[in-house]
C-alpha cells in the first residue's frame, strides 16, 4: 500500500506546484481511500485545502497528523509549509521535539528543533540543540560549536535587555568567551565573521584592552583587509582613552584615502579632544580637595583659574594647529596627485575641503565653550532666535572671539560653496554648518551669496546675448554648452538653497512672494535642460520647488501680521486661515506645475500630500502618495506620519484600511520570514549578521509606527460597530482589548506603552521645512498645524531639528518632547476601549470587589464624600493624560454652563505652550464622556449592590452626579456641534476652509462617536432597571412601569436628563448634517471661481503670469477642482456617519 501512495505523490505535487488545487484534491482523496491513515497524503490535504480557502478544515486534518507525533523529516517539512502560511510556524517546535525524542541521533531532526528555535527567538534552545549536534559531529568538527557560541552571546544580549534567563548575562558572557578561546587555542578562529563574534564578545564584558591585543596579534590576520584591522584598532584605542594612538591611526587611513570622511571626523575628535581631557585633569588636580573652597582662596584661586584658563587656551590651539596642518596636507596631497585633482573638480573627493568648514565650527564650538559655556554652544541651531545676543557678548578686551570664529565658519562656507558649488550635494553637506552662522555673519554670508546670485544671472544674460549674436560658435567648440548651462544652474540653486538654510527670511509677504517668482522664473529657464529626459527622473530645477513652496508658505504670517494690523473688528482667527489657505492654494499649484514635468520627485509629493490634506481633500493627497510607491520597510518609516494622518483625519476608509493593512502586514511579513533569514545567516556562517537580525527584529517589533496602526486598527473596528448597535459596540471592544494586549501594547488595566520600550523609527527628514512634526493625537495633526499660532518663517532645512538622520530618536529637547507626546497619545488611544469596556459592562460579578469603598467626588453640589464604587482602572490613567487628574473631573466639568459651554482647556505638565483650541475641546468633550460613563456606572452599582443593600440617600446624590455630569457633557457637545455648523455655514458661496474640513470629521468620527457609544450602553442599561422593576411588582410590590419614580432613587432623574441629552446630541448632529447638505448642494462654478481669485487674484499678478508658463489654465482649474471635489466626499463621508449615529439612537 506504501508503493501506491509513493506511485500517486509525483502527481500530487505537480497539481500542487501548478496550483491545481481542484485536481489535488481529487487526487489526495483518491489516494486516501486505499491508505486513510497515510500522513503525508493529510498533510498534502490540508495544504490544498488551505490554498481553497478552507483553512480551519486544513488545520485540524494538520493538527490531528501533528498529534500523532511524526518522525519523517520530510513529511515534516510538508507540515511546516501549512504552518508557515498559517502564521502558526510555533506548533511545529513541539513536533520537532517530539520526533527528536523518539530519533535522539538523527542530525536532521536535530537540525529540523534548532531551525524552529532559531524562528520561535528560542536562545537558550539554540544553544542546547547546537551543543547536542556538536557532540553528534564529533570534537574535530567545530562547525556546531560556532551555533553554540552565537546562541550564547544573544542569550546575553537578552539578559542585559531585561530578558528573563537562567544565567547572568556576565556568566553568560563568560561562557561565550571561554567556548571562543578553546577554539582559539585549537587554531579554531579562521574567518572574519568568527573574529568580530570574539571580539564583540570581549567589548561586551569591557574587555577592550584583551580585545585590542587580540586584533594586533596573530588573530587578527584573518582580517583580509588592512583598512578595516586598523579602523578597528583605531576605535578600540578610543575605547581605552588612548587617543593619541587612535589619532595616529586616523592619520594614516587619511593619507591613504583622503576622501575617508569617517576617518576624518574621528581624527578631529581624537586630535580636540586630547588636550581637553590633559586640561581637566590638571584642573581637578589643581581645584584641590573635596570642594570645600568653592567659595575661598580670594585672589590667589582667581590667579589659578586663570592660568588654568590660558593654559586650556594654548592647548586647544595647538591641538587645532595639528588639525589644521593634517587638512592642509589631505589637500596637497590631492592636488599633487593628477587623478585626484580631476576628482577633487568634479566633486568626487569633497572630504578635505569640507574639512577646512568642519574645523571652523569646531573652532566656533570651543569657543563658544570658552566664553559662554557649552549650553550656548549647544543651542546655535536655534538661529534667528538667539544670534543677535551672541554677537554681543564681548570680552574684556573689546573683542568678541565668537563672533570672529562664526566669521570664520561663514567664510568656509563660503569658500566651499565657489570650489563645490556645482555639485548637487553642496547644500546638504554645508547643511550642519549654515545653522551655526548666526549674527552679522550670518548677514553677511545671504549679502556673499547674493552676489554670487548676481553674477552668474549677468554671466547667463552674456551668454544668451553672445548666443544670439552668434558669437559664442568657438566657445561652444570647447565646451557643451547645454553641460555649461546644467552646471551654471546648479551653483544658482545650490546658493538659493544654501541662503534658505542660513535661515534667510523676508520683512514683508510681497518680498517673500517676490522670492518665490524669482525661484519659478529660474525652473521655467531650467526647464530648456530637460530635452531627453523620462518624466520620472528628476530634472535639473526640481529642487527650486521645494524652496518656492517654503517661502510661500513662511509668507503666511507675515501675511496673517499685515492683514490682521490692517484689520478692525471681525473674526481675526477666520481671517487669519483665510490667508493661510490662500498660501497653500499658491503653493499647491506650483507643486502642480512641477510635476508635469516631474513625476516623481519625492520632495514635491510629499509637499503636495501635505498641501491636500490640510484642504481635507485625502484622494488628491492619497493619489500623490502612491505614485511614490512606498512599499516595504517604508511603511514603517514614511506611511505613519506623512499619510495616515491625513486618511484619520478625513476619514477617507478606503485609503484607511489599506495604510493601517499594509502597515500591519510589513511587521507579520517580517515576523514570518525573520527566522528563515536567521537560519540562512547560521549556514552560511555571518555570525554578526545574526545579531544585527536580531537587533532589527526587535526594533521593529517596538515601533511606535506599528503601534499606532494597531491601536488605530482597533479603533476603526469600534467606530464602524456603533451603527450595529450595544451588541456589536461590545463585541469590538472585547476584540479591541484583547488584540492589544496580545500585540503587548495594552496589558492588564495599568500597562500601556512606555516611552522607554518604543522606537521611532520615523524618517522625518522626508517632511517639508514648513511642516514640524505636529504634536498632538494621530488623528488630529492638520487640525493642529492650522490651529497652531506660533509658526517659524525660517524656510530652510538648515533651520528644521528634524531634518537630521535619525531625528525622531536623537536627544535633542525637541525630539524628547515629540516623543513624550506621541507615546502620551498613543497610550490614550490604547487606554480608550479598555476603559470604554470597563464603564460600560454593567454585570454585578465585576463590581463585587469594588463595592462598598468610599471615595470622594467633588462633582457633587455639597462636596461631602459619598459611597461610591472603586473606578475603572483604565480611566484615571486615561483622565491623567489627558491632562485633568481622576480627584479633579467633577470640579472640571462643573465649570460647564449655558454661558460657558466650553470645556476648561487642560494640558499635562509641561505642553502648555502647544494647545490647540477646537482640537482641544473635542478631545476634551471626549474625557467628560468617560467621566460621565464613571459616574453612571457607579449609580448602577448602587442600585445593585454586590452586597446588603445602599442607602436612598446615597443613591439619590450618585444620580445627582450623574445627571449633572450628562448635563455638562450635552452643553459641551451641543456647542462643538454649532461652532462646526457655523464654520460650515459661513461664506457659502467659497471654498471650504481646510481647518473646517478637519474639525468637522473630528467631531464627527471622534467626540460624537464615543458619546453615541455610551448613550446606546445608557438606553439598555436603564430600560432594564426600569422593566426589571415592573416585573418586580406584579409580584407584589405595587410599582409598574406607569410609575418608574417609585423604582430606585433618581431614576427617573437620570432617565429625564438621558432623553434630553439624547434630543439635544440629535438635534445638534442634525444640523450638522444640514450645514453639510447646504455645502454639497451649493453650485461648483461660484466655488471655483472664488478658488481661483484666491489663489491668483485676477490673473494679473506675477504669481499668475509665473505659473502661466508652467500649468495652463485647464490645468489649473483641474488641480483646484480635485480640491472641491475631494473635500464634497470628505463631507459626505462624514454626512453618512451622522446619520448612521443617530439611526443608532
Amino acid at each position: 500500500m506504501a508503493q501506491v501512495v509513493e506511485r500517486r505523490l509525483p502527481a500530487i505535487y505537480d497539481a500542487l506546484d501548478s496550483r491545481n488545487n481542484k485536481l489535488a484534491l481529487k487526487l489526495i482523496n483518491s489516494a486516501l481511500q486505499k491508505q486513510p491513515r497515510s500522513q503525508m497524503l493529510r498533510a498534502l490535504k490540508a495544504i490544498a485545502l488551505q490554498r481553497t480557502g478552507k483553512d480551519e478544515e486544513g488545520l485540524q486534518l494538520c493538527e490531528e497528523v501533528r498529534r500523532e507525533v511524526p518522525t519523517d523529516e520530510q513529511l515534516l517539512g510538508t507540515m511546516t509549509i501549512f504552518y508557515r502560511r498559517a502564521n502558526l510556524l510555533q506548533n511545529m517546535s513541539t513536533a520537532f521535539a517530539a520526533a527528536c525524542a523518539a530519533h535522539p541521533r538523527d542530525e536532521g531532526l536535530l537540525r529540523g528543533v534548532f531551525t524552529c528555535y532559531v524562528r520561535d527567538f528560542d536562545f537558550a534552545g539554540q544553544q542546547q540543540v547546537a551543543l547536542k549536534l556538536h557532540k553528534l559531529a564529533g570534537a574535530h568538527d567545530d562547525f556546531y560549536v560556532w551555533w553554540a557560541i552565537v546562541a550564547t552571546a544573544l542569550q546575553a544580549k537578552a539578559a542585559m535587555k531585561g530578558r528573563s534567563s537562567a544565567l547572568p548575562a556576565e556568566k553568560l558572557l563568560q561562557l561565550a568567551q571561554v567556548m571562543v578561546a578553546k577554539q582559539a587555542q585549537r587554531g579554531g578562529i579562521q574567518t572574519y565573521e568568527q573574529l568580530m563574534l570574539y571580539l564583540d564578545i570581549l567589548q561586551a564584558q569591557g574587555k577592550h584592552k584583551q580585545a585590542l591585543e587580540t586584533v594586533e596579534g596573530k588573530l587578527g590576520d584573518v582580517m583580509s583587509m588592512a583598512a578595516d584591522r586598523r579602523s578597528l584598532r583605531a576605535s578600540l584605542h578610543i575605547e581605552l582613552g588612548q587617543l593619541s594612538q587612535a589619532a595616529a591611526l586616523f592619520r594614516e587611513a587619511l593619507l591613504g584615502n583622503p576622501d575617508d570622511w569617517t576617518s576624518l571626523q574621528q581624527y578631529l575628535d581624537c586630535t580636540l579632544t586630547i588636550s581637553s581631557a590633559d586640561h581637566g585633569s590638571g584642573a581637578r588636580d589643581s581645584a584641590g580637595g573635596t570642594g570645600d573652597q568653592a567659595y575661598g582662596g580670594g585672589d590667589q584661586e582667581n590667579l589659578s583659574n586663570g592660568m588654568s584658563d590660558l593654559s586650556l587656551q594654548n592647548q586647544q590651539q595647538t591641538a587645532f594647529q595639528s588639525a589644521e596642518n593634517t587638512v592642509f596636507e589631505l589637500l596637497d596631497k590631492v592636488n599633487s596627485d593628477p587623478q585626484m585633482k580631476a576628482d577633487a573638480a568634479r566633486g568626487v573627493i569633497r572630504g578635505p575641503q569640507l574639512a577646512l568648514v568642519e574645523l571652523q565650527m569646531r573652532k566656533l564650538v570651543q569657543t563658544g565653550e570658552r566664553t559662554e559655556g557649552p549650553k550656548q554652544a549647544d543651542s546655535g541651531w536655534q538661529g534667528s532666535q538667539q544670534g543677535g545676543e551672541q554677537t554681543e557678548d564681548e570680552g574684556q578686551d573689546g573683542k568678541n572671539p565668537e563672533g570672529d570664529m562664526t566669521r570664520a565658519l561663514a567664510e568656509a562656507i563660503l569658500s566651499y560653496y565657489k570650489e563645490l558649488g556645482h555639485m548637487l550635494s553642496c547644500a546638504v553637506d554645508l547643511r550642519s554648518y549654515s545653522r551655526r552662522v548666526e549674527g552679522p555673519s550670518r548677514e553677511w554670508l545671504a549679502e556673499q551669496l547674493q552676489i554670487e546670485l548676481q553674477s552668474l544671472q549677468a554671466e547667463l544674460q552674456q551668454q544668451q546675448q553672445l548666443q544670439l549674436q552668434g558669437q559664442g560658435q568657438d566657445r561652444a567648440a570647447e565646451s557643451s554648452p547645454d553641460m555649461a548651462a546644467l552646471l551654471q544652474l546648479r551653483r544658482q540653486i545650490s546658493a538659493y538653497q544654501i541662503s534658505h538654510d542660513v535661515g534667510l527670511t523676508h520683512a514683508t509677504a510681497a518680498a517673500a512672494e517676490a522670492h518665490t517668482l524669482e525661484l519659478l522664473t529660474l525652473y521655467k529657464h531650467s526647464l530648456t535642460l530637460c530635452q531627453g529626459l523620462d518624466p520620472k527622473e528628476k530634472a535639473p530645477g526640481d529642487d527650486l520647488i521645494p524652496l518656492a513652496v517654503a517661502s510661500l508658505m513662511a509668507a503666511r504670517n507675515l501675511d496673517t501680521a499685515e492683514g490682521l494690523d490692517s484689520k478692525s473688528g471681525g473674526d481675526s482667527g477666520t481671517e487669519q486661515q483665510k490667508l493661510m489657505q490662500r498660501r497653500i492654494l499658491q503653493a499647491l499649484l506650483v507643486c502642480e506645475a512641477a510635476q508635469k514635468r516631474s513625476s516623481v520627485y519625492a520632495a514635491t509629493r510629499f509637499a503636495c500630500c501635505a498641501l491636500y490634506g490640510l484642504l481635507g481633500a485625502a484622494g488628491p493627497a492619497a493619489t500623490n502618495f502612491d505614485a511614490l510607491a512606498i512599499k516595504h520597510i517604508q511603511h514603517d518609516s514614511i506611511t505613519g506620519h506623512h499619510m495616515l494622518p491625513v486618511a484619520l483625519g478625513c476619514q477617507d476608509a478606503p485609503t484607511l484600511d489599506r495604510l493601517v493593512s499594509e502597515t500591519s502586514l510589513l511587521h507579520e511579513d517580517h515576523d514570518r520570514d525573520a527566522g528563515d533569514t536567521l537560519i540562512m545567516a547560521f549556514d552560511r556562517g555571518t555570525f554578526t549578521k545574526i545579531i544585527e537580525f536580531v537587533e532589527f527584529k526587535e526594533r521593529l517589533e517596538r515601533s511606535h509606527a506599528l503601534a499606532v496602526a494597531r491601536s488605530e486598527q482597533s479603533l476603526i473596528q469600534i467606530r464602524r460597530s456603533v451603527p450595529r448597535g450595544l451588541t456589536d459596540v461590545q463585541s469590538a471592544l472585547k476584540a479591541a482589548c484583547q488584540s492589544l494586549k496580545a500585540t503587548s501594547l495594552l496589558t492588564q488595566h495599568s500597562g500601556f506603552p512606555r516611552l522607554e520600550q518604543m522606537r521611532f523609527n520615523e524618517d522625518l527628514s522626508t517632511r517639508p521645512a514648513w511642516l514640524p512634526p505636529q504634536r498632538g493625537p494621530v488623528t488630529g495633526p492638520l487640525l493642529g498645524w492650522w490651529e497652531q499660532q506660533a509658526h517659524t518663517t525660517d524656510t530652510g532645512y538648515g533651520r528644521c531639528w528634524w531634518a537630521q538622520p535619525s531625528a525622531a530618536e536623537l536627544p535633542h529637547q525637541d525630539a524628547q518632547a515629540l516623543r513624550q507626546d506621541r507615546c502620551r497619545h498613543l497610550q490614550i488611544r490604547c487606554l480608550m476601549p479598555q476603559a470604554m469596556l470597563e464603564l460600560t459592562s454593567f454585570e454585578p460579578e465585576s463590581a463585587q470587589a469594588d463595592a462598598g469603598v468610599v471615595k470622594p467626588d467633588n462633582g457633587h453640589a455639597n462636596g461631602m464624600e459619598q459611597q461610591q464604587a472603586e473606578p475603572a482602572p483604565a480611566l484615571p490613567q486615561l483622565s491623567a493624560l489627558m491632562g485633568v487628574p481622576y480627584s479633579d473631573l467633577g470640579l472640571w466639568l462643573d465649570s460647564v454652563s449655558a454661558s460657558s459651554p466650553q470645556l476648561p482647556q487642560q494640558w499635562p505638565p509641561g505642553q502648555e505652550d502647544h494647545s490647540h483650541s477646537q482640537l482641544q475641546a473635542q478631545q476634551l468633550i471626549s474625557l467628560a464622556t468617560f467621566a460621565a460613563a464613571d459616574a453612571g456606572k457607579a449609580y448602577w452599582q448602587q442600585c445593585h449592590p454586590s452586597k446588603g443593600e445602599s442607602s436612598s440617600d446615597s443613591i439619590q446624590a450618585q444620580a445627582s452626579i450623574f445627571t449633572k455630569r450628562l448635563a455638562a457633557v450635552q452643553t459641551a457637545f451641543m456647542a462643538s456641534c454649532q461652532q462646526a455648523t457655523e464654520q460650515l455655514q459661513a461664506d457659502s458661496g467659497h471654498m471650504l476652509l481646510g481647518n473646517t474640513v478637519l474639525a468637522v470629521v473630528h467631531l464627527v468620527s471622534e467626540s460624537a462617536t464615543w458619546l453615541s457609544l455610551c448613550v446606546l450602553a445608557w438606553q439598555q442599561l436603564f430600560g432594564g432597571v426600569k422593566r426589571k422593576q415592573g416585573k418586580k411588582s406584579k409580584a407584589g410590590v405595587g410599582v409598574t412601569d406607569a410609575a418608574p419614580d417609585e423604582g430606585h432613587p433618581g431614576e427617573q432623574q437620570v432617565r429625564d436628563q438621558l432623553g434630553q441629552m439624547q434630543q439635544a446630541m440629535m438635534q445638534s448632529l442634525q444640523g450638522v448634517i444640514d450645514a453639510v447638505s447646504v455645502r454639497l448642494k451649493a453650485p461648483s462654478k461660484p466655488q471655483m471661481a472664488h478658488a481661483t481669485q484666491t489663489a491668483l487674484g485676477n490673473g494679473q499678478q506675477d504669481l499668475a503670469k509665473a505659473l502661466s508658463g508652467c500649468l495652463s489654465q485647464s490645468n489649473i482649474h483641474a488641480s483646484l477642482n480635485a480640491v472641491l471635489v475631494a473635500q464634497s466626499l470628505t463631507l459626505k463621508r462624514i454626512k453618512l456617519q451622522a446619520s448612521e449615529l443617530i439611526s443608532a439612537m
